[in-house]
């Protein structure tokens, strides 16, 4: 008879484990810009030009389109995008940072280095290299291809 699988043998909660205390440590940082991680990741996505228009940027977070329309709601109010509107078809929204989300963005970008490099000082070079590489691999077999967005940042 096989032995019960219990919580702590999952990989599934040790990764998820290891995102929620990376992401928690990283929302200590928003909390003085005060954004939270997905508005940061939608700032992210806007400010290196990933995506423009809501069903984009849903698509480059990973997220459901009803949540960007949340976070851009969110966004707008604190001045931080702006959505523009078609002139010949209003269904079509461009979202853009305003100057201030450029701003915000500048200012918290040496954070989130920081915060990145916090985790993965504790591992030698070759292993980071591994540990992407790894990432790499298991996202691809749950189905999300990375290479191309990985390789354009080396």
């Amino acid at each position: 008879m096989p032995q019960d699988f219990e919580l702590h043998g999952s990989y599934t909660y040790w990764i998820s484990r290891l995102a929620s205390v990376m992401r928690e440590s990283f929302n200590a940082s928003l909390k003085e810009a005060e954004i939270s991680w997905p508005q940061w990741m939608t700032l992210n996505c806007l400010h290196h030009q990933r995506a423009q228009t809501p069903a984009a940027l849903a698509e480059c977070l990973g997220v459901d389109r009803s949540a960007i329309t949340r976070l851009l709601d969110r966004l707008a109010d604190k001045q931080l995008v702006v959505r523009d509107h078609d002139d010949g078809d209003r269904r079509s929204v461009r979202v853009s940072l305003t100057e201030a989300g450029s701003a915000k963005m500048s200012a918290i970008d040496d954070a989130a280095r920081e915060h990145q490099n916090a985790f993965l000082s504790h591992l030698p070079a070759t292993e980071v290299r591994a540990f992407k590489g790894n990432l790499q691999k298991l996202l691809r077999a749950g189905g999300v291809e990375t290479t191309a967005l990985w390789r354009n940042l080396e």
